[in-house]
C-alpha cells in the first residue's frame, strides 16, 4: 500500500537541515548554470527542425505525430508545446526549456541513483560534479532530445536494478511506465531496457536453485515491465507516418544484412572516436576517475562493478560495431555511468589534489557554454555541427530582427535556401505571431526561383537567405545586404535583397 508519509519520514530520518541546504544550492546552481544566457547561443539546424514541429503541432491538432514524418518519436514535439504556449514570442527560449527539463529529471534521477546504491554523500559530489559537467551542462541547454535520453537511461539503470532487488509488482509496473515514455523520445532507448536482461548479475548466489528461482520471477516482471512500454510505445501507430521510424534507423545504424556483408566497415573509426568523445566532453579528468571508481568498486563489491563494467561494454560494443553516423551526443548516457563511478571513488576521502584537477579540467569548457560561444573547446565534429559548420546560425536571430524593422514599413518576404532545417526552420524559430513576415524556403534554390518571386516585388520587400551556397552569378537579380561569417571561416551566410531584372 502507498503510504506518501513514509516517504517523508525516510527523507527526515536520512536527511538533515544541512543535507537539506546543500540539496537547495545545488538545484540552485543548476537552474542558475542551465538558464543564463539560455537563448543566447546561436540556433542549431536541428532545433530549428524541433521547434517548428512544435509550432505545427501546438496549432494544428491533425499533426501532433508530425516528427514521425521525419522518422523521430514525438516526446520532444509533445513537451515543447506547452513551452511554447508561455513565451510565444521566443520559440528558440521555449525549445531549450524542453532541454532543461530533461537535465533536470537527470539531476533527480542521479541523485537518486547515487544515493541508493554508494549513499548520501556520493549523491550529494555526484549531482554537484553533474552540473558544472559540459557534456551535461551543454546538452540541456539545447532544443535537442538528448538530455532526455540521458534521464531515460538513468530512471530506468535505477529502476532494474530496484526490481531484481525487491521484485515488487509495483516496481515493474512504474518500470513499464517510465520505459513507455523515454522510448517516446527516442529509439536508442530500447537498448536500456533489453540491457534489463543482464540485472540477474547483482543476485548471483551460490545456491543456484534458488538464484534460478529468483531469476524466473525478476524476467516475469521484466517482462511484464517491456510489455507496457511497448504498449506505450505503439500509440504512434495512431500516426500513418509510424513507419518511417524504422526507416530513419537504418541511416544511423547498421542492419543486420548490412552488418554480415561488412562487418568492420564502421568499426575502426567507432573504435577511435567512441571513447575520445566521451572523455574529450566531460573534460577527460572526470572520466578516468570514473574508470578508477569502476576498479575500486570490482575489487570492493564484484558483482555491482561486473554490472556496471557490463553498461558499458555491451552498448559500447554495438556501437563501434553499428554505428554509422556517430555524434558525441548519442554517448551521453556514458558521461553519467562514469560521473556515477567518479563520485562513488571521491566519497570515500578527501583527495582535494583531484578536485582541483576537476576544476582545471572544467573551468574554461563551462566558462565558454555559457559566456564564450566561439571559443568551446568541443571537439572538430561538435565545432563544426554548433559553431563553423553550415548547422550552425549564426545571424539568423539578427536577420529576423532586420527583416521585422523593415517590415514596418511594407510586408518582408524571405526566401530561404533549404526548406528543411537550415535555413527555413531555423529562422521560422524567430518568426512572431505578430510579424508581417512571409518565409518560403527552397531546395535547391538558384535563378528560377528567384524570377518567380520578382512579382512579389511590387507590394513586399523580399530577401534572398542563403545558407549553403558561397558562389553567386553576376546576373542573378539581387544584391548582397550581408556576409555572416562563423568563427573558424568554414562557412558563411549570405543574404540579398532581391532586384528587378539586372
Amino acid at each position: 500500500m502507498f503510504d506518501i508519509f513514509k516517504i517523508f519520514n525516510f527523507l527526515k530520518k536520512n536527511l538533515s537541515r544541512k543535507d537539506l541546504l546543500i540539496i537547495i544550492l545545488i538545484i540552485g546552481l543548476f537552474f542558475l548554470t542551465r538558464l543564463i544566457n539560455l537563448d543566447k547561443f546561436p540556433i542549431f539546424s536541428d532545433e530549428g527542425i524541433y521547434i517548428h514541429w512544435a509550432k505545427v503541432a501546438w496549432h494544428d491538432a491533425s499533426w501532433r505525430f508530425i516528427s514521425l514524418t521525419d522518422g523521430k518519436q514525438p516526446l520532444q514535439t509533445w513537451g515543447t508545446i506547452p513551452f511554447l504556449k508561455l513565451f510565444p514570442d521566443n520559440a528558440l527560449l521555449a525549445g531549450r526549456l524542453f532541454g532543461v527539463l530533461g537535465g533536470f529529471l537527470s539531476l533527480v534521477g542521479f541523485f537518486s541513483l547515487t544515493f541508493y546504491l554508494f549513499g548520501k554523500r556520493a549523491s550529494q559530489l555526484g549531482s554537484f560534479l553533474y552540473v558544472f559537467t559540459p557534456y551535461f551542462l551543454f546538452y540541456e541547454r539545447m532544443a535537442l532530445v538528448d538530455s532526455w535520453v540521458n534521464a531515460g537511461f538513468i530512471w530506468i539503470f535505477l529502476f532494474l536494478i530496484y526490481l531484481v532487488r525487491e521484485k515488487l509488482l509495483s516496481t515493474s509496473l512504474i518500470l513499464g511506465l517510465l520505459g513507455g515514455f523515454f522510448l517516446l523520445a527516442k529509439s536508442s532507448v530500447r537498448i536500456f531496457l533489453m540491457l534489463g536482461i543482464i540485472s540477474p548479475i547483482l543476485v548471483f548466489q551460490k545456491n543456484l536453485r534458488k538464484f534460478f528461482k529468483e531469476s524466473v520471477n525478476y524476467y516475469f516482471l521484466l517482462a511484464l515491465s517491456i510489455t507496457i512500454a511497448l504498449v506505450i510505445y505503439n500509440i504512434q501507430r495512431l500516426s500513418p507516418f509510424f513507419h518511417y521510424v524504422d526507416q530513419k534507423n537504418l541511416t544511423f545504424v547498421m542492419s543486420f544484412d548490412e552488418f554480415f556483408k561488412t562487418p568492420f566497415q564502421y568499426f575502426w573509426n567507432n573504435l577511435r572516436y567512441t571513447p575520445l568523445y566521451i572523455f574529450w566532453e566531460m573534460g577527460f579528468v572526470l572520466g578516468l576517475i570514473g574508470l578508477s571508481g569502476l576498479i575500486k568498486l570490482i575489487k570492493k563489491d564484484i558483482k555491482l562493478g561486473f554490472y556496471f563494467l557490463l553498461w558499458i561494454l555491451l552498448p559500447f560494443t554495438a556501437i563501434v560495431f553499428f554505428t554509422k553516423v556517430l555524434f558525441p551526443r548519442y554517448l551521453i548516457f556514458f558521461a553519467s555511468i562514469l560521473l556515477i563511478l567518479a563520485a562513488y571513488y571521491l566519497s570515500d576521502k578527501t583527495k582535494k589534489f583531484l578536485f582541483v584537477l576537476i576544476f582545471l579540467s572544467v573551468v574554461f569548457f563551462d566558462f565558454t557554454i555559457l559566456f564564450g560561444y566561439k571559443n568551446i573547446p568541443f571537439p572538430a565534429v561538435d565545432r563544426g555541427q554548433y559553431i563553423e559548420g553550415w548547422p550552425a546560425g549564426w545571424g539568423i536571430k539578427e536577420t529576423m530582427e532586420f527583416a521585422r524593422k523593415k517590415s514596418k514599413d511594407k510586408p518582408v518576404v524571405i526566401i530561404a535556401e533549404g526548406n528543411f532545417g537550415m535555413a527555413y526552420d531555423v529562422l521560422d524559430v524567430y518568426l512572431k505571431p505578430t510579424d508581417k513576415i512571409t518565409l518560403k524556403g527552397y531546395w535547391p534554390l538558384n535563378e528560377k526561383q528567384l524570377y518567380e518571386n520578382q512579382p512579389l516585388l511590387k507590394d513586399s520587400y523580399v530577401y534572398v537567405f542563403f545558407s549553403h551556397r558561397d558562389e553567386f552569378p553576376e546576373f542573378w537579380p539581387m544584391k548582397l545586404v550581408k556576409r555572416i561569417e562563423k568563427p573558424g571561416y568554414q562557412s558563411d551566410f549570405h543574404l540579398f535583397e532581391l532586384t528587378t531584372d539586372k
